[in-house]
């Protein structure tokens, strides 16, 4: 028999058949398989173009995987792949075996569109109930993924949502576009692509929509755009032809996505290499794709709004908490945090049995600088002399405070007096480094301080007035005893 009656044979079938000889590797498509990919008039362009993905890993299928390799066994073999064409690209179901035609040895791959990748979807099996309850089954599996989607995952499920309806209407690409804030330019965020299908998303970045006039109009006035043969636009879409031609876009349906009733955006699907009568269900389905995107966008934005306002509350907070604690002049601890602070470090050393040590420090004759400078000059001062002492302040519970006018304190818990005599002379050390000018002082050429130390085992009869009475003490003799000193009792 020859190759022309086998094929003739072929061709009398009513299914789609694609069908390589084994001994020369011609490769064959019957005309219900050129019309099922919509080839007709391209038989050779057809067979030359076709190529097989898996599924599930998106993988080009080669070598052994092949199906023409793997189907070469006498009982029939089955698979799911997705067939890529110079004209359509289509989820697919394939018997596959290896026939003896009249002699001939031939691998046959009997081919079937699916829709979801589910072969117990067939395109025969088209009633509007069948493809209600097999779209259910999707838009329940995403919409129970974006229920309490977050800004971690938005992403990921934005996308995978778009792969899932691609995969159900068997498109090549699905995407998600959104409008800048003013409308005039727009950014595609999230696209899937088909097994074999070039991505656009990164080329797609800032679009502006003056490029594209046909098409705003028709997604911000009617809301949907629907094109069936792109080789149909008007005139005025020649921008638009122009960009779907050199993405290889025959068929393109885009819906618009509202938030808070604002336009957001559009989501959108395309089909390569051959037009699409889009059906009604396609335009509803793809509706009810970006109204479930529009609520979880909007879910997330107003996560997200609260957490922010949460966060500037908090933040608020705080600030006020600042406020109410910090000097207004120096920014250091004020006196009622200085209170607040020595009770607790007198009530936590009374539990662990510890010492803690009050230093009382006072600018020396302050009153004359302020008179000889002026109170700006003299503000100035008593922040750089405020900074000095929060840095002798080397623990994290050690705490600096203005106690009043030119006088500051300094809370040490858990110190004895040895170790608060040491902070103290750094005190001297650190506020001399200031080298702050002033001849006029009785006591040095520059501004000094005398400190008084006072230290206490903790005991529950110890208060903080007697504390500090005993620092003030101290203090007193240290000015009595010629000032710029320390001195404790």
């Amino acid at each position: 028999m020859s190759d022309i009656e086998c094929r003739e044979m072929l061709n009398q079938l009513p299914v789609s058949l694609l069908c390589q000889r084994v001994d020369t590797g011609d490769i064959y498509a019957n005309p219900a398989c050129l019309t099922l990919f919509g080839a007709t008039q391209d038989e050779e362009g057809f067979i030359s173009s076709v190529q097989f993905f898996d599924a599930q890993s998106r993988q080009a299928l080669k070598g052994d995987v092949h199906p023409f390799i793997s189907c070469t066994g006498r009982k029939p073999t089955e698979l799911t792949v997705r067939v890529n064409s110079n004209a359509r690209n289509l989820n697919c179901a394939i018997t596959g075996q290896r026939l003896e035609i009249k002699g001939v040895a031939w691998v046959v791959l009997h081919i079937r569109s699916v829709q979801d990748n589910d072969v117990s979807i067939l395109q025969t099996d088209n009633s509007p109930l069948a493809n209600h309850l097999a779209f259910s089954r999707v838009l329940s599996g995403i919409s129970s993924q974006l229920i309490n989607v977050n800004t971690e995952n938005l992403d990921t499920l934005i996308e995978r949502s778009l792969g899932a309806f691609g995969e159900f209407c068997g498109v090549d690409r699905c995407y998600l576009f959104q409008f800048s804030d003013n409308k005039s330019a727009m950014d595609n965020t999230h696209e899937w692509v088909a097994a074999g299908v070039e991505p656009y998303k990164d080329e797609l970045q800032n679009v502006s929509m003056s490029d594209l006039p046909y098409f705003e109009n028709a997604i911000k006035q009617q809301h949907v755009f629907k094109i069936d043969d792109v080789r149909d636009l008007p005139e005025e879409a020649s921008l638009e032809k122009a960009e779907f031609t050199r993405e290889r876009i025959q068929a393109v349906l885009c819906v618009a996505v509202h938030i808070s009733d604002e336009l957001f955006g559009f989501v959108g699907c395309d089909i390569i290499g051959s037009p699409y009568q889009w059906r009604d269900y396609d335009i509803r389905y793809l509706k009810l794709i970006g109204e479930m995107l529009s609520n979880s966008l909007e879910n997330v934005a107003n996560r997200l709004s609260l957490h922010q306002m949460k966060s500037a509350l908090e933040e608020a907070n705080q600030q006020l908490a600042h406020l109410a604690n910090s000097d207004g002049l120096t920014g250091i601890a004020n006196r009622r945090l200085f209170d607040e602070s020595l009770d607790k470090a007198i009530q936590r050393g009374c539990r662990e049995l510890k010492p803690v040590s009050l230093l009382m420090v006072d600018v020396d004759h302050f009153k004359d600088f302020n008179d000889t400078f002026g109170h700006a000059v003299g503000d100035e001062a008593l922040r750089r002399v405020a900074r000095a002492l929060e840095s002798c302040c080397k623990r994290s519970d050690d705490l600096a405070a203005r106690y009043g006018g030119e006088e500051f304190a300094i809370i040490l818990p858990d110190t004895d007096s040895e170790q608060a005599k040491h902070v103290a002379s750094d005190i001297m050390q650190a506020i001399a480094q200031l080298n702050i000018a002033f001849a006029s002082s009785p006591t040095s050429d520059t501004l000094t301080v005398s400190v008084g130390v006072s230290t206490q085992l903790c005991r529950p009869s110890l208060t903080l007035s007697e504390l500090v009475t005993q620092a003030d003490k101290a203090l007193y003799k240290a000015k009595g005893n010629g000032r710029n000193q320390v001195a404790s009792l």
